[in-house]
């Protein structure tokens, strides 16, 4: 009875002690894994994955191809980031932003004309190389072989007493030889532009002679020298639009309309080059007179012998100024024709 007893207790004794210690294991195996599993990975592959995926990518995105695109395309930082890449080839239309400022090329085309006058300055040149040999040439080649009736025609000896400053040499040097013209030459350039434009009033002939000895320095300059206008030259010493007008008129195969609004030296004078031979220089003002200012033409205003005439032309007709010599060069002129 007694051993069953002690067998029974201790039994009982050592169930409950088993039970005891089989709980033990379970507290330490669920707490150290479940801590470390919950807390160690998870964390670190929540932050650190997710963190540099969408932080590092996206933000070397954004920034570097949409402010670099243009330049030169971002490099793919890892493999991992390879399809950002290929959304950013895709995202290529952002060329499309280049596209639409070329045409600001247009604006550089269309002042191509101001290279219109960028293209006026280029074409010009190509003129100028024929300019003062082609405007000699053609006009002694459309020379008048005969004097039509009425036209007045002056004599060597009223020229030298006319314009005593171009007599023999006149008053060309080494110096200044380029465009300077002596009596004998001014003669018959004058002559034939009295034929050419149908002058037939001795009035008319002396306010013309007057006017371009006077402008010329008695036939010494065929450009304008002082201060050296661009543009401005003949011996009536014609500013620039009116030397576009009469190149244009003399020779208008040669002359493109884009000349006429010319700033440019190089466009300017080159356009004037084309009118200094003798026969244009010496007819400029015969010209002037027929075209531009045809109411002083055979309509008696420039009437023969009256200084007040012509004092009206030179300030009204051609905007001139008015001084001493200019009405002496006139009065030289007038008597000499006289005669």
């Amino acid at each position: 009875m007694k051993v069953a007893v002690a067998f029974t207790v201790l039994s009982a004794l050592v169930q409950t002690g088993f039970a005891k210690c089989i709980p033990s294991p379970t507290p330490d195996y669920s707490v150290a894994p479940s801590s470390d599993y919950s807390a160690v990975p998870s964390s670190d592959y929540s932050a650190v994955p997710s963190s540099d995926y969408s932080v590092a990518p996206s933000s070397d995105y954004s920034a570097v191809p949409s402010s670099d695109y243009a330049t030169e395309p971002a490099p793919s930082s890892s493999d991992d980031v390879e399809p950002a890449s290929s959304s950013n080839e895709y995202t290529a239309p952002a060329l499309s932003s280049d596209y639409t400022t070329a045409p600001v090329l247009s604006s550089d085309y269309t002042t191509a004309p101001a290279p219109s006058s960028d293209y006026a300055t280029s074409s010009a040149p190509e003129t100028s190389d024929v300019a003062p040999e082609t405007s000699d040439t053609e006009a002694e080649t459309t020379e008048p072989t005969t004097t039509p009736s009425g036209v007045y025609q002056i004599t060597a000896s009223q020229l030298d007493a006319a314009v005593p400053a171009g007599k023999g040499s006149g008053k060309c040097t080494a110096d200044n030889s380029d465009g300077c013209a002596n009596n004998e030459q001014a003669l018959v350039a004058l002559n034939n532009a009295a034929q050419k434009y149908g002058v037939t009033e001795r009035g008319e002939v002396v306010a013309m002679i007057a006017l371009m000895a006077f402008e010329s320095g008695s036939w010494q300059y065929n450009v304008n020298e002082f201060p050296g206008r661009a543009g401005q030259g003949t011996k009536a010493m014609f500013m620039y639009p009116f030397i576009y007008k009469y190149a244009k008129a003399l020779y208008p195969d040669k002359v493109q309309d884009a000349w006429e609004s010319a700033t440019d030296d190089l466009t300017m004078n080159n356009v004037r080059a084309m009118v200094l031979g003798d026969d244009d220089s010496f007819g400029s003002a015969f010209w002037y007179l027929t075209t531009q200012a045809p109411e002083y033409h055979n309509t008696g205003k420039l009437k023969d012998g009256d200084l007040a005439s012509f004092k009206e032309y030179c300030t009204s007709a051609v905007g001139a100024g008015w001084d001493d010599d200019r009405q002496k060069g006139w009065e030289a002129v007038n008597s000499a024709l006289s005669a």
